[in-house]
């Protein structure tokens, strides 16, 4: 599954599944003596294959359509009106005179099963008709399914609506199958009700309101939704408890963008134009950052810890004594948009979710310092699309609680920089016996190259005293503030470890 937009996730499942209603219907369906081979939902309404109808007129056909306006569409139909010698009418080329016509691509406006042959192909569309098939039936204009979908079973009551299509659907519970980025995860049971008419989805779903164009293309198993400024708070309590901050915080803010759902065997979700407008979050983070908070890491042996830190505590560098390279280089290295992003950079996690997807396998991450600290201070490292949500709530909270310096400050003093080694102070006394000020700016580039991967760069580089300096002076080029006769000295000057 290609799921682009965190934002969208829940209310395209539970939107798209219902404004694809089936896809199919299983095979083997009856009304009034006509016996049907094979059904299914088309562009039109429901499709009919292999119609035949011996009780009332020898009548064969290869497709039949039933539309929702009340028209029939009947494709390499052989009719055969047995005992009558009535003539018809011959709108669109039929002609019903003698014992066979050959029909091809004509649209019959209204047609009639009754107990005698038909003099002509007009009146009312099938009122008595009933089609039963496994946990579908269709009574007169109303269908009612129920549907195994790839997110989960979904019940669905369809009927004719003033220029459109009426809907009820409810979803027992939307499951989002598993990903590079995590686990399959389960959502709670969500209800929705509407129109669909003018290609326009007007109605609810769970307690989110909306209004939504929508353009739904069911032979060809697709449907595009228009988000036009969804509530962020309505999208978070439509995934319940996997989100629980969302219970815990205010959330503002709107999210827009174009939902594409496609179905080719696997339903796909992809998101073009996505937008986020006046995200902000309160209620999560408190004070305690600002003196004493502890958060959970890992020893030297990898094996889990907690740890106490803040201004309050000895061993803390507040970030005019940790200086500006180091800063710099971490800015550089992992978040080159530090300053005037939100808490959150929406192009880079777009563009990491779709690299990773299309590999297979988990290569970017495209979250910024600030979602980073929010992952250290608050929650664990499993890389799935629920902690992404998750994160993105703190990151936004913490821009507003801290600022773009005490974000700074705290990330460089929490962070990791190799087995047990946290913190800039420690980082630098350890690889380089320094302060983080006294720092040369190749130094600190390599501390910001080991971020991503700190234990591995301890073992790799460090244990081996090999610094890879491809990454390193890649660092240095984009180390803003540094003079360039600096950055070229650097580059040509050796790194070397303290044992």
């Amino acid at each position: 599954m290609r799921l682009r937009d965190a934002f969208g996730v829940g209310l395209a499942l539970v939107v798209g599944g219902i404004l694809a209603i089936p896809l199919a219907i299983p095979r083997l369906a009856a009304t009034k003596g006509v016996t049907v081979g094979g059904a299914g939902w088309c562009a039109t309404g429901l499709c009919l294959a292999d119609v035949k109808a011996p009780a009332v007129l020898g009548l064969t056909a290869a497709h039949l359509a039933i539309d929702w306006d009340r028209t029939v569409r009947v494709v390499d139909a052989v009719v055969a009106l047995r005992g009558s010698g009535a003539t018809g009418g011959g709108a669109h080329g039929v002609v019903l005179g003698g014992l066979t016509g050959w029909v091809r691509e004509v649209d019959v406006d209204g047609l009639t099963v009754r107990d005698a042959p038909l003099p002509s192909l007009s009146g009312e569309l099938l009122p008595e008709r009933h089609l039963r098939g496994t946990e579908v039936t269709v009574d007169g204009d109303v269908t009612d399914a129920t549907l195994d979908t790839p997110y989960g079973r979904v019940h669905v009551r369809a009927a004719p609506a003033p220029g459109g299509l009426a809907m009820d659907a409810d979803a027992e519970r939307v499951t989002l199958p598993a990903s590079v980025l995590g686990e399959a995860v389960t959502v709670p049971a969500v209800h929705a009700h509407g129109t669909y008419a003018d290609h326009v989805w007007s109605g609810t779903v769970g307690a989110l309101a909306l209004d939504i164009p929508a353009v739904v293309d069911v032979t060809a198993g697709t449907a595009t939704l228009t988000l036009v400024d969804v509530p962020l708070a309505d999208l978070y309590q439509a995934l319940g408890d996997v989100v629980p901050e969302a219970t815990r915080a205010h959330i503002d803010g709107t999210a827009s963008g174009v939902v594409t759902l496609s179905n080719s065997g696997l339903v796909r979700i992809s998101v073009d134009k996505p937008a986020i407008d006046g995200f902000r979050v309160t209620g999560l983070v408190d004070d305690r950052l600002h003196d004493q908070f502890t958060y959970a890491t890992r020893d030297a042996d990898g094996n889990p810890v907690s740890r106490d830190a803040g201004p309050a505590l000895p061993g803390w560098t507040p970030l005019d004594r940790i200086g500006a390279l180091l800063p710099a280089a971490v800015i550089a290295a992992e978040d080159s948009t530090f300053a005037t992003h939100p808490g959150y950079d929406l192009k880079s996690m777009l563009d990491a979710a779709g690299e990773n997807e299309a590999l297979g396998r988990v290569k970017r991450g495209g979250s910024t310092l600030t979602q980073q600290l929010a992952k250290n201070l608050y929650l664990d490292g499993t890389r799935t699309y629920v902690r992404k949500l998750r994160e993105l709530l703190y990151a936004v909270n913490l821009e507003d609680e801290l600022g773009k310096r005490g974000i700074l400050e705290t990330y460089l003093n929490i962070v990791e920089f190799g087995p047990g080694i946290y913190g800039a102070a420690a980082a630098s006394d350890r690889y380089f016996l320094k302060s983080p000020a006294g720092l040369l700016p190749e130094e600190a580039a390599w501390l910001a190259s080991v971020l991503p991967g700190p234990t591995a760069a301890w073992k790799q580089q460090y244990l081996r005293d090999r610094p890879n300096r491809t990454r390193v002076d890649a660092i240095l080029d984009n180390m803003l503030g540094l003079p360039k006769e600096e950055r070229e000295r650097a580059k040509g000057r050796a790194i070397h470890f303290v044992r």
